[in-house]
């Protein structure tokens, strides 16, 4: 509490007639919507910043539904693997802004909740940011009820694109956050010639027999002579 503000709350106490006197510096658009999410609060019900700070809250509920519409038009419009990564970015960027870290770097994707310093209340609010981006209504103990990012953005994806499913085999799931990572990544000359080969080489493996072989052999040479555009256009069409 600024010291001003402090001074003029202990001066308003000892000229009041009240026997009992709290002062604190509330932030009632954070606080009040969160105290009062299990049923009314006639302690603080009357206050006129927590009327305001409600109504403020089931406004902002309204919009939900045209907040996950617009989601699952842009989730749509992805391939599978960069749906997975824009609903964990999404997830992590939120928990990022709660827990007052600079970016989403600072969550990382399979780090336990428990250990980024979630309490109750940031909780509350980190679940009223999601559901005012995704359109859901999610639980206030989300951070309780799944273990890190990754698990609560799989939940969230599935809520979002419920038609979707989920991946057939752990091997898919696999390919698709591959295909994520390398829809991002910015790797060099080196790194771009030795991934593409190293593809190539396990899907020469899953074709199996001669004709996998032969087929391996044909591709590296090309690969050999490829430029880096055409590697990473290979990469596209081989994957897709």
């Amino acid at each position: 509490m600024a010291p001003d503000l402090a001074i003029a709350a202990l001066q308003g106490a000892i000229t009041s007639d009240d026997g009992v006197v709290t002062v604190a510096d509330m932030d009632w658009e954070r606080f009040a919507p969160a105290f009062t999410m299990g049923r009314p609060s006639p302690l603080i019900g009357e206050l006129p910043e927590v009327v305001s700070a409600l109504e403020q809250a089931r406004a902002a509920e309204e919009g939900y539904a045209e907040a996950g519409s617009r989601l699952r038009e842009r989730l749509s419009a992805l391939a599978p693997g960069e749906r997975e990564r824009a609903v964990l970015d999404l997830v992590r960027s939120h928990a990022a802004a709660v827990l007052g870290f600079s970016g989403m770097e600072g969550v990382e994707s399979d780090r336990a909740f428990k250990e980024l310093g979630f309490d109750s209340l940031t909780a509350v609010e980190f679940r009223n940011r999601l559901n005012a981006d995704t359109g859901l209504r999610l639980s206030t103990t989300l951070v309780f009820d799944y273990p890190n990012s990754r698990a609560l953005a799989e939940h969230v994806r599935a809520g979002v694109l419920p038609d979707e499913g989920t991946s057939s085999t752990p091997l898919i799931a696999d390919l698709e956050r591959l295909e994520a990572t390398l829809s991002t990544a910015e790797p060099d000359n080196a790194e771009r010639s030795a991934i593409a080969t190293r593809l190539q080489v396990l899907l020469a493996k899953l074709n199996g027999g001669e004709a996998g072989a032969a087929n391996a052999e044909s591709v590296t040479q090309r690969l050999d002579a490829a430029s880096d555009d055409d590697l990473f256009d290979f990469i596209e069409n081989e994957l897709s």
